[in-house]
């Protein structure tokens, strides 16, 4: 069974080499997000932080429920996002590319401070919370200590949706991280309309 958290100890602000990664193409410290704008279907380019693209995230047109894919520049698949259909909360599960959940996404129903959303491993385990503020699309994923492990910024200024992601703990892997904000993002513009 893949492991979705890789041990270390204490911050790390260099990532290590992409093995031991889930995408080894995701093993830098800062991604960029942006939202392919003339696209039939949700397109997301995952680039790094001088704008070389690393991968793009697809949104499949026909299935029950939402559902994405990671690809890199040659077409080959990555990794997936199932978003579930039949639940209370928005809840989405995370793939490596044999088709192993790695991870769940969830969203808490009510929150009175902003949106809270948290991680579970493949075994259940709550291993990271998200907390942010709606207003400024500014998002922080903790570790359940209250440990910061990356931050999510939504550019304002922008024609396209354009995320900011930096890593800032190497506990969780950047695959599993992106997908959170794809997650976030994806709920978000289904409950504008």
């Amino acid at each position: 069974m893949a492991q979705p958290m890789i041990q270390t100890t204490g911050p790390s602000y260099n990532m290590p080499s992409g093995q031991g990664r889930i995408v080894p193409q995701l093993s830098t410290n800062a991604y960029i997000i942006d939202q392919k704008i003339l696209a039939i279907r949700d397109t997301f380019a995952v680039k790094d932080r001088s704008g070389n693209l690393l991968a793009y995230v697809k949104q499949q047109l026909l299935s029950f429920g939402p559902k994405f894919w990671y690809e890199d520049t040659n077409g080959q698949k990555l990794g997936e996002i199932h978003g579930k259909v039949l639940t209370i909360r928005p809840t989405y599960e995370i793939y490596d590319a044999q088709g192993q959940m790695v991870a769940q996404v969830k969203k808490k129903i009510v929150s009175f401070l902003g949106e809270k959303w948290w991680m579970e491993n493949s075994s259940g385990q709550e291993i990271a919370k998200m907390k942010g503020n709606i207003w400024e699309h500014d998002y922080n994923i903790q570790d359940m200590s209250g440990q910061p492990i990356a931050q999510i910024h939504k550019k304002w200024v922008s024609v396209r949706d354009s995320y900011c992601i930096e890593i800032l703990n190497t506990s969780i892997d950047p695959y599993m991280i992106i997908s959170y904000a794809i997650s976030l993002d994806h709920t978000e513009k289904k409950e504008k309309h």
